[in-house]
């Protein structure tokens, strides 16, 4: 068993070891109970047959109704103790994998689109499964493969000996196609994921497809993934199809040549009739629990790999916790000399040093790609590899505990996720600390409250995906309120009011110092309309620090910021 194996036994099937004890006793009683059935019928061919013993073959057949009774009750409890270990263990690796992937730092989502991801889940989590009976299943043909090979010695050794010789050819053949197995596996692990990145992809594009005419290219990405999934599951079949059909001609072919070498020994009568049928029915207890464990380890093949792409997800780093206690008691921001670079290699910021004092409210300015986001990313630790310092307060947020960093410097993007439930609980999120209270004053000062109450079921209204739309604006206003109902000490916001009109933006600034009193507030923002009462005002370019000031002063100082203005005022008039 190899090391991923081992980890994955450990981890998800040993704790289920009560219901996998319970399934192994079941399946073990229901084959035992059918090694006395050959013998049985060779006492009623041999002996009470031709004696006429009507009672004992009464006898006989209540005893083997009987078998055939237990056998259904264990055969039911097999199934039950199956289906109750498989979901427990699907359940398990899913909720493990979502929580685990959820701790990931947010670099690992850049190159890996979620529709991937929800098929590594979801269709690796199912292959797996098959390890829990896969195990129990190779462990109990084993003994029931012993057990029959124990009766045939007692039938007769001679024929016994002759019928373990066709046992090699069935390993040699099952182990040519392991090897082949697991590298197909694995390609249907991938191609099923991909398969599903696109499908997810593209539904979610169906809006942008309609409005540009794109349906034949999008439908044209999700066929292309599709076919390539069915190319891969084809081969994987036929493989498994031929080694089915090896298996199933060398397991029928032992009955086959040992009915026929029985049959010439009853008629020189060195054997009776009951004793060869017996035989050849206990070659089927030899035979089938061998076929069946190759068959079973030719299938664990798919589960093997999805254990290992399992085990290769969570063992991705998770983003580091612990640290020094963090508290944010002024809200202070020193960033010094850092530079950041993207995965890709893109240098998104080069030596930016800036100063923001406790309480207030700073812009960040700049053209698309002037590193305004990638700021505010490094304030909230979205990414670590930068170069120099953050300071909050005089603490280097490298070192600081991340959850309190969070609870305490939130930042709210201008692409605004809304969870599928009511307006309520896309406010509180499940915080029984935030009262109802709380939330009314804070979406009033806003001025979302006016437009929830207007919703069908106001603020118990069902929003998100399948729920009630709304517009962009509402969605920022909701996402600001989710926000300062965390009563952050330090509120970022990437372009977070892009979508409001004039009005609602002059309001929400207002109701800002209003509900977090003292809060420093940095925003990035396109729109220079929006940055004109901060306190302050940082210019980025290509990743640099160009210009600082407050509005008037960058203004009459005619550099990047003045050109920016004038080309935002020349478009106004145009």
């Amino acid at each position: 068993m190899s090391s991923p194996i081992r980890k994955f036994f450990a981890r998800f099937i040993l704790p289920r070891w009560k219901i996998a004890l319970g399934l192994l006793g079941s399946m073990l009683v229901y084959s035992g109970l059918a090694l006395p059935i050959p013998v049985l019928f060779r006492i009623v061919i041999d002996k009470l047959i031709p004696e006429g013993r009507l009672v004992e073959l009464g006898w006989t057949a209540a005893g083997l109704g009987l078998i055939a009774l237990m056998q259904g009750f264990f055969a039911f409890l097999s199934q039950h103790l199956t289906v109750l270990g498989e979901q427990t263990l699907v359940a398990d690796v899913e909720k493990t994998l979502t929580q685990h992937l959820l701790a990931l730092p947010w670099a690992f989502f850049q190159d890996r689109e979620v529709g991937y991801l929800m098929a590594r889940v979801r269709s690796d989590a199912e292959v797996a499964k098959t390890f829990f009976l896969g195990v129990l299943t190779l462990f109990d043909n084993a003994v029931f493969l012993c057990a029959g090979a124990a009766l045939l010695f007692w039938l007769d050794w001679k024929l016994a000996t002759a019928a373990l010789f066709l046992l090699p050819s069935l390993a040699l053949a099952s182990r040519s196609l392991n090897r082949r197995l697991q590298k197909l596996a694995y390609g249907i692990q991938e191609a099923d994921a991909l398969a599903s990145k696109e499908l997810e992809e593209g539904l979610s594009s169906v809006l942008t497809a309609k409005l540009l005419h794109l349906e034949r290219w999008i439908h044209s990405k999700i066929a292309q993934a599709i076919e390539k999934l069915k190319i891969v599951n084809i081969r994987t079949n036929a493989v498994g199809a031929m080694a089915g059909g090896v298996l199933t001609f060398l397991v029928r072919l032992g009955p086959a040549l040992f009915l026929s070498v029985g049959a010439w020994q009853v008629i020189r009568g060195q054997l009776s009739l009951g004793t060869v049928l017996a035989f050849v029915s206990f070659i089927g207890y030899l035979y089938g629990p061998a076929q069946a464990i190759i068959t079973t380890n030719l299938g664990l093949q798919r589960a093997r790999v999805a254990a290992s792409r399992i085990l290769e997800l969570l063992e991705e780093p998770v983003e580091p916790q612990g640290g020094l206690p963090f508290v944010v008691r002024e809200g202070r921001i020193d960033v010094e000399g850092v530079s950041f670079a993207y995965p890709n290699g893109t240098l998104a910021l080069k030596n930016v040093s800036l100063h923001i004092e406790a309480g207030t409210k700073v812009a960040l300015v700049g053209r698309t790609g002037s590193g305004k986001s990638t700021l505010l990313a490094l304030l909230v630790r979205l990414f670590t590899n930068y170069s120099g310092t953050i300071r909050i307060d005089g603490q280097d947020i490298r070192e600081v505990d991340l959850s309190s960093l969070r609870r305490q410097v939130v930042l709210v993007t201008q692409d605004v996720f809304l969870f599928s439930g009511t307006v309520m609980e896309n406010l509180t999120c499940g915080d029984p600390a935030i009262s109802e209270e709380e939330v009314l004053r804070v979406t009033k000062a806003l001025g979302a409250h006016e437009f929830i109450l207007a919703l069908p079921n106001g603020y118990e209204t069902q929003i998100g995906e399948r729920g009630v739309k709304i517009s962009g604006g509402q969605k920022q206003l909701l996402a600001l309120a989710r926000a300062v109902l965390r009563r952050p000490k330090v509120l970022l916001l990437d372009e977070a009011t892009s979508a409001m009109d004039s009005e609602t933006e002059a309001r929400v600034w207002r109701a800002l110092d209003f509900l977090l009193p003292g809060c420093t507030v940095v925003l990035a923002a396109h729109r220079l309309a929006t940055v004109q009462a901060a306190d302050w005002i940082f210019v980025l370019k290509e990743g640099r620090l160009v210009e600082e000031g407050t509005h008037g002063q960058l203004v009459i100082k005619g550099g990047e910021y003045r050109a920016l203005f004038e080309e935002q005022l020349a478009s106004a008039r145009g």
